[in-house]
């Protein structure tokens, strides 16, 4: 055993060597930089790295070696180069810095200021914008909290003094006064306010004019510097956890620097990301419906800037209820994503996006004028545009058995098909661990239902001797997410194993339109179970190498949920199960989630704490929960459980465990000291390691 661990804990080492590619920047045709993400297994933590890469003719012909910018918490390059803005974090303190072309020009210890809190770098509410003069940055921090003391405190005796205004006295008895933030991995972020550093006058401003029932999120500097806009998030009658969640309530808003504001109308909405247009003439951003469920697909809408109390949006791209045809007789299922890259313009008002479609994450150029929508197209797994400057377009490029690489090409040529579309900045990386696997989409139709079309993919040998290969059947969260083809080192760490993979896009999935988004809506722990047992069934006839009687369960979340439901519906068909944060019972999670309206949306209900408890829909929660088929379960479950997890909290795992443990079933649970991802490095690496080893223990043992 112990050997086989040690082996084991090789492959994951050697895994967790490959970079992921975080972000690039075209900052000439000549010069390209590009971020990169690592696993430090020895310090515990990601470490970040720069590249910069010189090419010639589209051709990397030199590139320095990696600087570790780990410590940078954002960054910003001007538009003309010639200045850096970087928010760097030391003993627990944050320094604002600004470069220049050779020596380091300010440097701001903002806690010292004492004008902010924190200033967030989470992808719901940060920016870093550098105004189009160059002399101001602005960014999104957490409003300053009001200094309170007991009602009795003892207190020196106050002198006198001469001149100038008195401080503010603290407010008595506030010490303790409550107030939401946002909910899982958003935890403090209570009131963003608007800060705006003046570079020439070394000052931190706080601007004025944001009315204080809303939350203020991504602003960015019209194109003439004289007014900004961004995203207004509604805070009444309650926050609601925002992270993965596409459906909350927000609008555009617009303030000017005398502390005029103005929002868009957009009742019953929910907005994300906006842009303006090069010439700056039009605002674009993303939108949906605020009810239903938590991920959907998006309207891209836009209007006329500056923003008026006369504003209409207008669809550019609308909502795909299931797929159209575009550019190419191509196949669209509409836009899932809910951001641009820092750069989108190409010449023409074209934007380009990536977003979900159906197994895989692709690229599209969308002329904002017509609507026109043209696919960059790529065969072989993911391909995410980074960065778009002057027509030339820098993508990543990845798959399940390919880690990420950098490509660069002419829009012209990538459109028409002409000459060379693409060229390799950076090499392919070879995982010798995969050599022999082969990934294989699955289209799948269900026998029921008014949608019933949705996908699977396989991972694993592409040919073996008959009933050898274990199968691992994999549901994604969400629901309503995906799984697309990208590089997972845990994944890659089950193929390396020799077991095969069934990653189940169950309907309710992202990326196949909105009517299979919504298709699941209080149908969970039925149809979406269905799908994992047809993706099963079909694996299994497909590829006569896969052994039916050494079948695994894994899934985090949803997918959680989703495994419960398995290993307690179908006792004797699979042989162990892991289930990382899952929920149990929908109903007491409804009381204690940082999302109850989810419990509500996936039971088919409406989200409401107005008036009497709805004790049918508790009841029709607890139908569909897995807790309902806990007593038949017969597998060994290994339950991966973070503490402060505040989407799915641990007393759902608490509960079936005891359950489990009560009704004689073998089960072990793992708490982490972690939130909902169990993201850190130490705790993925002890997750992963110990769900391979149950998986391989419980298939020994057959």
């Amino acid at each position: 055993m112990t050997a086989r661990v040690d082996k084991i804990v090789k492959t994951y080492k050697s895994l967790a060597q490959i970079p992921a590619l975080l972000g690039a920047q075209i900052q000439s045709p000549n010069i390209v930089n590009g971020v990169w993400s690592q696993r430090n297994l020895e310090t515990g933590s990601i470490a970040k790295f720069s590249r910069t890469l010189f090419i010639n003719n589209l051709q990397t012909v030199e590139s320095t070696l990696p600087v570790d910018v780990s410590k940078e918490i954002l960054s910003r390059l001007s538009e003309s180069q010639k200045l850096r803005a970087v928010l760097r974090e030391s003993d627990s303190k944050q320094f604002l810095e600004v470069w220049q072309s050779n020596k380091l020009v300010r440097v701001v210890d903002l806690a010292a200021l004492d004008v902010h809190g924190n200033v967030y770098a989470d992808v719901e509410f940060s920016s870093f914008e550098f105004s189009p003069d160059e002399t101001k940055l602005l960014y999104v921090a957490e409003a300053k909290v009001p200094k309170s003391e007991p009602f009795y405190k003892r207190k020196k005796p106050e002198e006198p003094k001469d001149g100038g205004d008195a401080p503010k006295p603290p407010t008595r008895g506030e010490e303790h006064l409550f107030e939401q933030d946002w909910g899982e991995q958003l935890v403090g972020k209570k009131k963003s306010v608007l800060v705006q550093y003046d570079i020439s006058n070394d000052s931190v401003e706080i601007l004025k004019g944001v009315p204080d029932n809303v939350c203020v999120a991504q602003p960015k500097y019209s194109p003439d510097g004289s007014y900004i806009v961004g995203v207004a998030y509604s805070v009444e009658p309650r926050k609601l956890g925002l992270i993965y969640c596409t459906n909350r309530p927000s609008t555009i808003f617009q303030l000017d620097f005398n502390g005029a504001y103005v929002e868009l109308p957009l009742p019953n909405k929910s907005a994300k990301s906006p842009r303006f247009t090069p010439d700056g003439q039009r605002i674009v951003w993303l939108e949906r419906a605020t009810d239903g469920p938590h991920m959907a697909c998006m309207t891209l809408a836009k209007t006329n800037a500056p923003l008026s109390k006369d504003s209409e949006a207008q669809a550019v791209v609308g909502l795909v209820k299931s797929k159209v045809e575009i550019a190419n007789k191509r196949t669209f299922y509409g836009i899932y994503n809910t951001g641009f890259p820092k750069r989108p313009w190409a010449s023409n008002n074209q934007l380009l996006i990536n977003t979900n479609q159906k197994y895989t994450i692709n690229s599209y150029i969308i002329n904002i004028d017509s609507g026109d929508i043209t696919e960059l197209e790529f065969a072989d797994g993911s391909q995410i545009v980074l960065d778009v400057k002057d027509d030339l377009v820098l993508a990543l490029r990845r798959n399940f058995l390919v880690p990420d690489s950098l490509v660069i090409g002419k829009l012209a040529q990538i459109v028409s098909g002409n000459g060379a579309q693409w060229t390799e900045l950076t090499p392919k990386i070879e995982v010798p661990e995969l050599a022999g696997s082969t990934f294989r989409y699955l289209d799948l139709v269900a026998s029921e239902g008014e949608v019933g079309d949705f996908n699977a993919i396989y991972l694993g040998p592409s040919a073996g001797d008959d009933q050898k290969v274990p199968l691992i059947v994999w549901p994604h969260g969400g629901p309503h997410s995906a799984f697309a083809n990208y590089f997972i080192l845990e994944a890659a760490l089950f193929l390396s194993l020799g077991y095969a993979i069934v990653l189940v896009n169950y309907r309710g999935s992202i990326g196949s339109g909105n009517d299979s988004v919504e298709f699941l809506l209080g149908k969970i722990g039925t149809t979406d179970v269905r799908d994992c047992i047809q993706s099963v069934e079909v694996a299994l006839k497909e590829y006569p190498w896969l052994n039916e009687n050494k079948l695994a369960l894994c899934g985090g979340s949803h997918g959680g949920f989703l495994v419960a439901h398995l290993s307690g519906q179908y006792p004797d068909k699979f042989k162990s199960v892991v289930a990382r944060n899952p929920v149990i019972d929908v109903a007491s999670m409804s009381i204690i989630s940082d999302i109850p309206d989810w419990c509500y949306a996936e039971a088919g209900s409406v989200y409401t704490q107005k008036g009497q408890v709805d004790n049918d829909t508790l009841m029709k929660m607890r139908t569909v929960s897995p807790i309902m088929h806990a007593h038949k379960v017969k597998a060994p479950t290994l339950l991966q459980i973070g503490s402060k997890d505040l989407r799915v909290p641990p007393h759902q795992a608490l509960d079936y465990y005891h359950r489990l443990k009560a009704n004689g079933i073998k089960v072990k649970m793992n708490l982490y000291d972690d939130n909902h991802p169990l993201g850190s490095v130490p705790n993925e690496m002890d997750n992963v390691i110990n769900t391979a080893l149950w998986i391989e223990e419980h298939f020994e043992s057959q």
